[in-house]
């Protein structure tokens, strides 16, 4: 038995970091040692004082003992009544310092956000501005910024498996840099972003991503390089019909904001069921004895308006717990449900009103008299005419991510419960095939949104349709839908890698004279991270609009090649360089582009 008073230690605090070295240092935004002006002599110590110890885990010394620990004359027991030794108490330890050290990564991630948060907005502003350029650059030289766009895409990729790959060498040879060198304790706890960053094999990872995406895009391009021409002159139409109706790459703020609103209700909603508990009140007695009266049992249920304390002098109504009603839970899923649903029919919406605003410039002969008001007479059509297939569509790609929640639950509750491989196996390829459901229903859907804004059909009819309409020209779709999506999936990486590198170099301090303008940071990847982060959302936003655009004149390109012939009575609806890239030509009607 091991007996001894317990003392709880403080961490140390957030900017002292012992790293196996006999000195406590911390590392200042820029990664150079600043070494603190105080230490209490305890903290120069490699081994906690006393008693034989763990090596320090989160700034702790946790003590290393033998059998039982006892506190006093009794043995120490946990809520199972088991006696607690030095198994689980290094057990104990080590979820402790995980949680502390946890806790201690997040606040100094606070600290950055509060200290830095102008720089953020300046960063977002900066996104959005880039972000929108782009897009009115390819308004006027599409061909031009496609190009420069796969360009730019592998010099980043090339440049960022270069640079990886020259910090993994740099630190291969540095004695304090891999996991190798440090102990269990820091390997489990050492969660501070400028650690990783110090690490080699974070760097490898690094490398080994980045020259995967490099060698993928350069089999792509060279596999596809003559569908890049007909999807570049796609992604040209697009960028004339959002040059034409500029109010569609304003109009994504409508449905973030309904978003936004319907999250808020959620979380209101969610707030106010788990606090829904009904008060549970119980009779407690005074004395060890009882209470002494045939009127009031200890443990009984009791209200406080109906407790009489004369009756029963020794006994007592207090507070017990909160009961929860059993149809809380149900409450809840209703409220996911309702959540899932609600966000699926406002993104079916905006698809919709962008799809009917881009449907009515491409079939229009002259460009030039597109309707000045396109977006609003879209809009107009679509809450009077086609609320009712929105609903209807996003209900089915609701239940499915329903389902896909019920199984989670499920397997998170069969982890718990059993081991088995093969149950776990099947749960794993239920999920997997749901999700491939959704994705297909997400598919179907948005091209049934875009034939419903053409032809005005219900849901089930423009599903149909559409789906027949992809299937009869498969090769195309597969191809050449697919390249334009990943020529403008490439732009958008170029604007979001572009300015993640360049806040990258500017909070490490590899840019001179930008540092001392820059607030203190605790780890310097903090504001890069939220930046880059932002940026994507940011540009997915400019993007999807052209997206959308791509798709819904892809699907007008192709009723239009099917229903015209190029004669007079059905002349062909799509530009003069499309109909040159595919051989294709009105035979007496001039055109105009």
């Amino acid at each position: 038995m091991s007996s001894f008073t317990i003392i709880i230690l403080s961490p140390l605090p957030t900017q002292y970091t012992l790293h196996g070295h006999p000195e406590a240092r911390t590392e200042s935004r820029r990664g150079v040692p600043v070494y603190p002006r105080y230490l209490h002599p305890l903290l120069l110590l490699t081994t906690c004082p006393l008693l034989p110890f763990l090596p320090l885990v989160a700034g702790r010394c946790i003590p290393i003992v033998d059998g039982a620990l006892e506190f006093g004359d009794k043995i120490i027991k946990n809520v199972d009544q088991e006696n607690i030794d030095s198994e689980i108490l290094t057990k104990a330890s080590h979820y402790l310092a995980k949680f502390y050290k946890t806790k201690e990564v997040a606040e100094g991630v606070f600290q950055d956000v509060q200290r830095g948060w102008w720089v953020l907005l300046v960063g977002f502003g900066v996104a959005m501005v880039i972000s929108f350029l782009w897009i009115l650059l390819l308004r006027f030289i599409s061909a031009f910024m496609i190009w420069f766009s796969i360009v730019a895409f592998l010099l980043l990729s090339g440049f960022g498996a270069y640079y990886t790959l020259n910090k993994y060498l740099t630190l291969r040879g540095t004695s304090n840099a891999t996991f190798s060198d440090m102990s269990e304790m820091e390997q489990e706890f050492s969660l501070e972003f400028s650690r990783y960053a110090e690490l080699e094999t974070t760097w490898l990872v690094l490398f080994i991503i980045t020259l995967v995406i490099l060698v993928v895009c350069l089999f792509v391009l060279i596999f596809l390089r003559k569908r890049i021409a007909i999807a570049v002159a796609l992604i040209g139409q697009a960028s004339k019909a959002v040059g034409s109706i500029m109010s569609t790459l304003f109009f994504p703020l409508v449905p973030y904001i309904l978003q936004l609103i319907f999250l808020v209700l959620f979380c209101g909603v969610a707030v106010l069921l788990a606090s829904a508990g009904k008060a549970n009140y119980r009779i407690m007695c005074k004395s060890e004895a009882g209470c002494d009266c045939p009127a009031y049992k200890e443990n009984d249920t009791c209200s406080m308006e109906t407790f009489d304390a004369a009756l029963c002098p020794n006994a007592s109504c207090q507070f017990f717990d909160y009961v929860e009603d059993p149809k809380v839970p149900w409450f809840h899923a209703y409220n996911l449900f309702a959540l899932f649903w609600s966000m699926f029919f406002v993104s079916a919406f905006g698809e919709m009103v962008l799809a009917g605003a881009f449907a009515s410039w491409y079939w229009v002969f002259d460009k030039s008299k597109v309707p000045t008001f396109a977006l609003s007479m879209s809009l107009g059509r679509t809450l009077r005419y086609h609320t009712g297939t929105l609903a209807f569509g996003s209900l089915i790609i609701a239940i499915v991510r329903m389902i896909r929640v019920i199984l989670e639950y499920i397997d998170h509750k069969v982890k718990q419960k059993t081991d088995s491989k093969i149950i776990r196996a099947l749960l794993c390829c239920c999920r997997c095939c749901l999700w491939c459901l959704e994705k297909f229903l997400k598919f179907i859907n948005r091209n049934a949104y875009v034939y419903c804004a053409i032809y005005g059909k219900n849901f089930c009819v423009s599903a149909k349709n559409a789906f027949s309409l992809i299937m009869r020209n498969i090769v195309r779709v597969v191809v050449l839908d697919k390249v334009t999506d990943f020529l403008l999936f490439i732009g958008k990486m170029v604007v979001v890698g572009g300015i993640g590198v360049a806040s990258f170099f500017i909070f490490s301090g590899e840019v001179p004279g930008v540092g001392p303008h820059l607030p203190e940071m605790n780890y310097y990847l903090t504001p890069v991270i939220i930046i880059t982060i932002g940026t994507f959302f940011i540009a997915s936003a400019f993007f999807d609009v052209y997206a959308m655009a791509v798709d819904t004149l892809f699907l007008c390109f192709l009723e239009d090649c099917e229903r015209n012939d190029g004669s007079a009575e059905k002349p062909y609806f799509m530009s003069k360089d499309l109909m040159h890239i595919l051989n294709k030509k009105n035979k007496d009607v001039d055109k105009e582009d």
